[in-house]
């Protein structure tokens, strides 16, 4: 047997309803650690209280990524390439300029038709953010290295290799980007766009660069300078 050959991981047979089942539940329990923070919202004190919530935080997302493996695992059949530095770079920078041109055009007509100046998504951060300080470091980071890797293995890694078959790259990138726009809040269909898109850029660079760790990198960064752009509103 050759060596891409083994290097392709076959995937077991599973009825469409378990298949839909699985994502599902992957869709509600990435919500889980979000509405837990909420109970530090007005919470400004590192107490007991603030340390029990942060534990449970934690571990609600360390079961997640456990639990998102786990599926990407059992269900990955993508071609897996060696990675060098350059070739990262390459494909997290590369990444970023799309979702900066695509961004920018979506944001563009989101104000021309809609008045937004930011998505309801972000308008939810910052609220839950608000000035607490807590809520504010919590956020920041997990949102810059737990949730890429959740969302990653969630949104690319599960979904992209549970449905379609072998060849439906196109249609695999498009249903990445349709579920992870639905699972960002939205109040108009531009709003919506620009989460799928960013959603299809991830799976694009995810599936052509054979390596999910490029899209929890260009994740990251992606996050990072949009987490640095919230708090520089929120404290401008």
């Amino acid at each position: 047997m050759d060596n891409k050959r083994q290097m392709i991981h076959q995937r077991p047979s599973t009825s469409l309803f378990k298949r839909v089942l699985i994502m599902v539940g992957l869709g509600l329990i990435i919500q889980i650690p979000p509405t837990i923070l909420l109970a530090l919202h007005d919470h400004r004190q590192f107490d007991k209280v603030t340390w029990s919530v942060l534990s449970v935080y934690l571990v609600a997302f360390a079961l997640i990524i456990l639990v998102a493996l786990k599926v990407y695992r059992t269900y990955d059949r993508h071609l897996h390439r060696p990675q060098g530095l350059g070739s990262r770079l390459k494909w997290v920078v590369g990444g970023y300029v799309a979702i900066l041109i695509g961004e920018g055009v979506l944001s563009r007509l989101n104000y021309l038709l809609y008045h937004q100046t930011s998505t309801a998504n972000n308008n939810n951060i910052a609220q839950l953010m608000g000035n607490n300080p807590v809520t504010v470091i919590t956020m920041g980071l997990t949102a810059v290295i737990l949730t890429p890797i959740a969302e990653e293995l969630i949104f690319r890694g599960a979904l992209m290799n549970l449905f379609f078959k072998d060849g439906s790259v196109l249609w695999q990138v498009i249903l990445s980007g349709v579920v992870f726009g639905s699972e960002h809040a939205s109040t108009n269909p531009v709003s919506f766009l620009i989460y799928v898109y960013l959603g299809m850029v991830l799976a694009v660079v995810y599936v052509k660069s054979g390596d999910i760790k490029n899209s929890m990198l260009l994740h990251a960064l992606n996050n990072l300078i949009a987490m640095m752009m919230l708090l520089n509103s929120l404290h401008g």
